[in-house]
């Protein structure tokens, strides 16, 4: 099943950036990074909770090299839609070739997440974010993390699927990328279970 409100992509420029100070059990922890477009600032927001557990959260940083994905260079700032396939220019930790090789995860607290995530904004010259829209026509986007391998029994099992995972990719001031990948303890690695698909012309 398909995330419920799209997915897609946005660029823009780094406006600024914020994370929770407090959270409980019914607030999840997230650190919000406000990109600028055209069409006003759209709040990007990364959950980032790691239930109080020091494996809860997971994440990669992956060097894309330069230039890291020439598809995404030439997009204006924005939103952009997507649909879920690699020529469709969607991504997927498992499945898009940029992501394969033995790449480890870290895992630790959301603020320590972050905190290699602060690393790269420092040196940010354009941001693309991959996920889910806001609903209702408010601007922002979320699910920035993995959206595939729920539990069955999870309560966004129903919006599990390929092709639709979020990340955060940076472009450098020297035309490099790195992208910010995150995964919950939760849900199923499928580094075993399937194959990348064969690269087109028309993918980055």
């Amino acid at each position: 099943m398909p995330l419920a409100d799209g997915y897609g992509v946005l660029a823009g420029t780094l406006q600024g950036y914020s994370c929770d100070v407090g959270h409980s059990d019914e607030h999840y922890y997230h650190c919000t990074v406000m990109v600028r477009t055209p069409r006003g600032p759209y709040p990007c927001a990364i959950d980032l909770d790691s239930k109080a557990n020091k494996y809860g959260i997971e994440w990669r940083i992956v060097e894309l090299g330069k230039p890291g994905c020439p598809a995404l260079s030439p997009l204006r700032d924005g939103w952009h839609p997507l649909s879920r396939s690699q020529a469709g220019g969607a991504i997927d930790y498992y499945r898009s070739p940029e992501f394969q090789g033995d790449g480890s995860w870290k895992h630790g607290t959301g603020r320590e997440a972050f905190a290699d995530i602060e690393a790269l904004l420092r040196h940010c010259r354009r941001l693309f974010v991959f996920g889910e829209p806001f609903r209702n026509g408010v601007h922002g986007v979320h699910n920035i993390h993995q959206n595939q391998g729920d539990p069955v029994s999870s309560r966004w099992a129903m919006e599990n699927g390929p092709w639709q995972d979020g990340a955060l990719f940076v472009e450098r001031s020297d035309g490099s990328m790195v992208a910010f990948l995150c995964r919950f303890s939760t849900q199923r690695k499928f580094v075993e279970a399937v194959k990348p698909e064969p690269a087109s012309r028309s993918t980055r």
